[in-house]
This record gives structure tokens, C-alpha cells and sequence, in this order.
């Protein structure tokens, strides 16, 4: 990458406000690829990558001292997650199950036992390797519906496990044959006696490298390049777990049968059940908008070095055109934003991880239960969801057929944003029940703007977009008071309005993402930070987030008459200024990624692309 003297004094100024002190944490992981596992090559997809994954995963493990370490020091986990979905999206996903699902799922939900705690040191050792399954391929809102069956045996205190039909059957498990030993959280309504108790996960062991546990069929699924793993459909038919594979939190089944749950309604028994999901979300959240800044360090690399030859002028590097620095500028905006908003998520996550979840005020879910775990994670997760596939998508696209290769990485990243459309909880779904909550929840308010300046400025484009969530917001609720209460939980009701609740969720959720930006300017400028040879960039950077944001919701604001035609105009105008000012930037603003070659491990990032493209094949045969 070019770098100057002022990218190299700006750069920490700048990691600090992306990272916080996570960075120290991803860095120090980086001399796991020179192991084995990550120096050995494998095909897109297939057994040969399935088994190099676990490889890694096992590698990885080892690295940081075992699961229980990275459940214990939540930043860490962070840090894991963020460093695997640059490098290996399917290190990734199948570290985030491991860690933030299935050893949190054990450890804060499980009361270990004879079964339980050896089945724990497993998986903590990587002698086991985790899975989840929640979805059921029959229909869709299984997660608020689960039809596997959990029956309680009082003669022998155990459980077994029944899939009823196969539309029941748990979907996208990675627990197909590898080799290797799988466990699953597995999530199924309690049944005790002719009593419902709710849906709660259990620890089953699935398979002890090919011998698979009695009383589970599974079916290997088609492979997949997006984010490739051993993706399996698994029935039960009556398997039996032990009563310490219960994680029951603190519900019980007394000696005399007496079954009882301190929390006493099945939603908020789905919603405790599901908790670990915030683990989920905030790592997914994180990781994914680690591989969005991979995605564009990459493509602005390789614009940097392509020559061109066109004859308006020759040898002239692509990103000069006003078109590449269109799309690549607005997507490094897009990916600062998101990084930005990711590092209070995640700095609040690690504040409040040693907390117990607050039930008491959890919202019913509706569609799904991510927004009532976490609202803010699961829409930032969304939100980070977008932003990957749009960065990795513009990058790929415009790098030509370089963007096409597996081992430049832009495809696997965009197939990482594919499959967090709906891993981690179906983004479409977070949307509308976040919309839906923040209409029901009267003590949510978003206050008018108070002062607003010039409106075409970042500052403007802020108090623009508090107005027209504000707008939305009131818009929505009078539409609803108009409806009886008896209807107020209805179909009929809901229906119409399900685009506006997106429109809604994904209005606050932008606004978000501007006061974020505009909390790190306010925060760099701070006299503490430094002598600020970051703050041209970011401040360029800024406007032009600013201002693109504001240029998306034209629209609304001409309807609405709270900007003019001549304002939109300017809007233009000035979106095309910022991008000029942040060409003389771009140094100091990727450093600020803190993204060594090694770990991008990109050919067509490489000042030499041909050199480098040349030593990543093999000579044919």
C-alpha cells in the first residue's frame, strides 16, 4: 500500500477510534498463518475444505488457550471473530457456533454434570466441535414455533428427542461427516407429561467421528460456495439426553415431577433460551464489518495500482476515473460509519456481558426473537450485513475478472454477507420487529432537533435524518391509533404497514450510523487525541457519508418540504466536492484499517498484481 509520513503518524489516532483496544488483540493472531493449517490450500468447497477449516478452527483454539478462554474475556472473543471472517469466513461461522453459541449456551445456561461437563471440556479442547440447531426447513418463523419435541422420562430422568415429521427437521447443522466428533445445541419444546413448558436448548452429542449417536438420521445437504461447510438436515427419533443436557437456567423438574420456571411465560422462556444469540449478533456484527474493511482495502489497493490505457490518457491508475472514485469513496464511507457505530456495540457488549439479561421489559416477539434479545445488536448486525455485501459487491465488480478469483477474497466475502442475511437472525425479520417495537414502545421518542444550521453539511444531514425518523415514527403510530384495540394484534392491521416498519427500522438505523460518525469527529478533534493529522480524512469522509446518506432520502425531504429543489441541487454539488477531498486521503485513511498484507492475503492487492498473481497458481501439468 502507499504510505507517507502522514499516514504513518496518523494511523494510531485513527485505529483507535475504529478499534479501541481490540486491534492489539486481532494482531497478535497473526502468527497463526504461518501454521500449517493455514498455510495449506484447499478447493472452494468440498470435504478437502471442510476439513481444513476444522483444522484451523482446532489451530485457532489452541492459539488462545481453548473456548472457556475466549467466553471469559469477551473482547478477546471479539477479536477471534474479527480476525477469522477476514481470513476464512468458514473459520469464522463455524467459530462463532463454537464460542459465542455453544460453549456460552453450556456455560451460562447449563448446570453441568456428569454428561454435561466432560462434553464441555471437549468442545473447550477442540476435541468436539460445535453446531446449532434452531431452524426447521418446513416453515418459515420456525424459531417462534419449534415443533422438535423434547419429552421428559421420569423413570430414568432423561429425555429423548423427536422430530415429528420431516418438515420438523433442524436445517443448515454443520454436522455431516468429517471425521471428527459434533455436538448441537439443539432447541425443542419441553414436554412433561400432557405439560408445555416452553422451548429450551439441550447439549446432544450428534456424532463421534463417523459413528453417529443413536436415534439421529442425518442427511448431507449440497454443497454451497458461500461460506462452505459440512451443512447437514438432522431428525431425531427418540434420542436420549441426559438431565444435565437440559440447559435449563433455572427452571427445574423436582424428584416428585414438579416442573417449575421462575420465569413463567413461554416468550420470555424463548427469549432467555436465546440469549447466547447476543454473542451471535455482536460477533457477526464486528466480523462482518472486519471483512467489509478487508473488502474495501483490496479493491481501493488494486484501483490504485491498475494501469489503464484508455486514450484520453495512458498509464493512467484506474482510481483517478471520477467513476471508480464514485463507487469506492461512497463504500469506505459506508465501511468507516459501520465501524464506527460496531465499536460502541461492541464496547457496550464487553461492558455488559457479565450482566444477566433484563426480561422484565423483552418486547413479544412476533416475526422472530433477535430484536427482543437485542434490538441495537441484531439491527446493527443488519446493518452490517448490508454494508459487507455492498463494499465486497462494488469492489468485485469493479475489479474486473480479478474480483472473480477465490483467492482475492471478494467472493467469499460477499457469500459471507449472503448467508448473514439469514444466519445469526434473518435480517428481514430483525427489521420488522424492530420497526414494530419501536411504534408500540411510547417511552421511545426521538426528539426534534434543536438547532440545524446548514442543512447540506454533516451537521444537517443529521438533524434531516432525526427528522425524518421523527416523522416516520409519528406517521406510523397515528396509523395505528386508529385501529381498535381489539384489532391492534391482528393481520389485517399489520400487514399493510410491514414496508413502512422496514422503512422505519431502517431510518433509525442510519441514524445511528450518522451519530456515530459524528461522536469519532467530535472525539478526534478532542485535545487529548493528539496533534489530529487524521482529522482532514476523517472530516472529508465524514461529509461525504453525510452527505450521501442525505442524497438517498431526497425524496422524503422534497414531500415532505423540509428541503427544496435547490437544496437537493446543492446536496449534489457538495457530495461531489467531498469526494475530491478525500483523494488526498486515502493513506491515512486506510491505515487507519490496520490491515497487514499477510492477513488480507489478496494478490490483487499487491502493488505487483501480475507477480503476485503468477506465485498464487501452479504451473499446469
Amino acid at each position: 500500500m502507499t504510505t507517507d509520513r502522514t499516514a504513518t503518524g496518523a494511523a494510531p489516532s485513527l485505529r483507535q477510534l475504529l478499534h479501541g483496544e481490540g486491534q492489539f488483540a486481532v494482531d497478535g493472531l497473526d502468527g497463526l498463518l504461518d501454521t500449517p493449517p493455514f498455510k495449506r490450500t484447499a478447493p472452494p468447497c468440498g470435504p478437502e475444505r471442510h476439513a481444513r477449516t476444522y483444522d484451523r478452527l482446532r489451530a485457532l483454539g489452541e492459539w488462545v488457550g481453548g473456548a472457556n478462554v475466549l467466553h471469559r474475556d469477551p473482547a478477546r472473543l471479539l477479536a477471534a471473530l474479527e480476525w477469522s471472517a477476514t481470513v476464512d469466513p468458514p473459520l469464522f461461522l463455524a467459530g462463532t457456533v463454537q464460542y459465542a453459541v455453544c460453549v456460552a449456551a453450556m456455560t451460562e445456561l447449563g448446570r453441568p454434570g456428569p454428561y454435561l461437563a466432560p462434553l464441555l471440556d471437549e468442545v473447550d479442547r477442540h476435541e468436539t466441535f460445535g453446531s446449532i440447531m434452531i431452524t426447521e426447513v418446513g416453515r418459515g418463523n420456525s424459531h417462534l414455533a419449534t415443533r422438535t419435541e423434547a419429552r421428559f422420562d421420569p423413570a430414568t430422568r432423561e429425555f429423548t428427542l423427536r422430530t415429528p415429521d420431516p418438515a420438523a427437521a433442524k436445517f443448515m447443522s454443520h454436522v455431516a461427516g468429517t471425521g471428527r466428533a459434533h455436538m448441537a445445541i439443539v432447541y425443542a419444546r419441553l414436554l412433561h407429561g400432557d405439560q408445555e413448558c416452553g422451548v429450551f436448548p439441550f447439549a446432544v452429542r450428534i456424532r463421534d467421528g463417523d459413528r453417529i449417536t443413536d436415534g439421529i438420521r442425518i442427511t448431507e445437504l449440497p454443497e454451497t460456495t458461500s461460506v462452505p461447510l459440512n451443512y447437514a438436515l438432522v431428525t431425531f427419533d427418540n434420542t436420549r439426553v441426559p438431565y444435565d443436557g437440559w440447559l435449563r437456567d433455572d427452571a427445574s423438574i423436582a424428584p416428585d415431577g414438579q416442573f417449575t420456571d421462575p420465569l413463567g411465560d413461554p416468550d420470555r422462556r424463548l427469549v432467555r433460551s436465546l440469549s447466547v444469540s447476543s454473542n451471535a449478533s455482536t460477533g457477526a456484527a464486528a466480523a462482518l464489518t472486519a471483512a467489509a474493511r478487508a473488502a474495501v482495502t483490496i479493491g481501493i489497493r488494486h484501483s490504485q495500482h491498475r494501469l489503464t490505457m484508455g486514450r484520453l490518457r495512458t498509464d493512467l491508475p484506474v482510481l483517478n476515473y471520477r467513476t471508480q472514485q464514485e463507487a469506492l469513496y461512497g463504500v469506505l464511507a459506508e465501511v468507516y460509519a459501520c465501524s464506527l457505530l460496531v465499536a460502541r456495540v461492541k464496547a457496550e457488549y464487553v461492558r455488559r456481558r457479565s450482566a444477566r439479561a433484563d426480561l422484565s421489559e423483552a418486547h413479544r416477539p412476533v416475526w422472530a426473537p433477535w430484536a427482543s434479545v437485542s434490538r441495537e445488536q441484531a439491527l446493527t448486525k443488519a446493518a452490517a450485513t448490508r454494508i459487507l455485501q455492498h463494499a465486497a459487491g462494488v469492489c468485485r465488480e469493479r475489479a474486473g475478472a480479478q474480483g472473480l478469483l477465490t483467492v482475492n477474497r471478494l467472493l467469499e466475502y460477499e457469500g459471507l454477507a449472503q448467508v448473514y442475511q439469514a444466519a445469526a437472525g434473518d435480517n428481514l425479520l430483525i427489521r420488522l420487529d424492530a420497526g414494530k417495537q419501536l411504534v408500540e414502545d411510547l417511552t421511545h421518542t426521538v426528539s426534534a432537533p434543536t438547532t440545524v444550521g446548514d442543512l447540506v453539511s454533516p451537521s444537517g444531514a443529521l438533524a434531516l435524518a432525526l427528522l425524518r425518523e421523527r416523522g416516520l415514527l409519528t406517521e406510523l403510530r397515528g396509523r395505528v391509533d386508529t385501529v381498535s384495540v381489539a384489532e391492534r394484534n391482528s393481520f389485517e392491521t399489520w400487514n399493510p404497514l410491514l414496508p413502512d416498519l422496514v422503512t422505519l427500522a431502517d431510518a433509525h438505523q442510519q441514524r445511528l450510523l450518522l451519530e456515530a460518525f459524528a461522536t469519532a469527529v467530535a472525539d478526534a478533534e478532542s485535545p487529548d487525541t493528539g496533534e489530529g493529522a487524521h482529522l482532514p480524512g476523517l472530516h472529508a469522509l465524514h461529509t461525504l457519508y453525510a452527505l450521501k446518506s442525505l442524497e438517498q432520502t431526497l425524496t422524503w425531504h422534497l414531500e415532505c418540504g423540509s428541503l427544496t429543489a435547490s437544496d437537493a441541487v446543492r446536496v449534489h454539488l457538495e457530495r461531489d466536492r467531498a469526494l475530491d477531498s478525500v483523494h488526498p486521503h486515502l493513506a491515512v485513511l486506510l491505515d487507519g484499517f490496520a490491515l497487514p498484507d499477510a492477513r488480507l492475503g489478496a494478490p490483487m492487492a499487491e502493488h505487483d498484481v501480475v507477480a503476485a498473481l503468477f506465485a498464487s497458481g501452479e504451473p499446469a501439468p
